[in-house]
């Protein structure tokens, strides 16, 4: 006596049915994410424009009241000296401070520093007993990395004073970045 068992199909290929659905739907959540991306490009598009004249209008030269000319020159040497200021600001002070004290000789007395940030140059104005104190430290000055060229300007000699030597320094500083 044989057994019949049940004869069974066996199709993994998907029908055409399904194919059609799974078509349509990423048909059209390809169209929703193209109307997505269209949407974006065309708020940064609008974006960008508006950052573009925002810039003009920043860039365009900003109209002045005529001034006569005393309040002209009055307005230009407010500039200039404002200009000034900052350039005293910028100075790298705390290294051009750095490099002075790092000259230990307490033979010189410094009487006064002055700075001239358009030349990059430092004036030095200084007291000692011996004026082999005073070449000393011309030579320690121009050691420091931060200074390019040191010279002695001029020195005096005052018999009468308790540090009777004068001297005048430049150094050029090295601008830095």
């Amino acid at each position: 006596m044989a057994i019949m068992l049940p004869v069974i199909s066996i199709n993994h290929a998907p029908s055409q049915h399904d194919r059609a659905i799974k078509g349509m739907v990423l048909l059209a959540l390809g169209i929703v994410a193209s109307l997505g991306l269209f949407a974006w490009l065309q708020q940064l598009n609008t974006q960008q424009q508006r950052l573009n004249a925002d810039l003009q209008h920043m860039q365009a030269p900003i109209a002045t009241p005529k001034l006569n000319g005393k309040e002209s020159q009055a307005k230009q040497q407010e500039i200039t000296a404002v200009q000034a200021a900052m350039h005293e600001l910028a100075l790298p002070w705390q290294k051009l401070f750095l490099a002075l004290e790092n000259i230990k000789d307490n033979e010189i007395k410094l009487a006064s520093i002055e700075p001239n940030p358009r030349q990059h140059k430092l004036r030095i104005t200084a007291n000692t007993n011996e004026v082999v104190n005073m070449f000393k430290y011309v030579r320690s000055l121009s050691e420091q990395p931060i200074f390019n060229d040191v010279l002695l300007m001029s020195h005096e000699f005052h018999h009468d004073q308790p540090m009777p030597v004068h001297f005048v320094v430049e150094a050029v500083w090295v601008p830095q970045p």
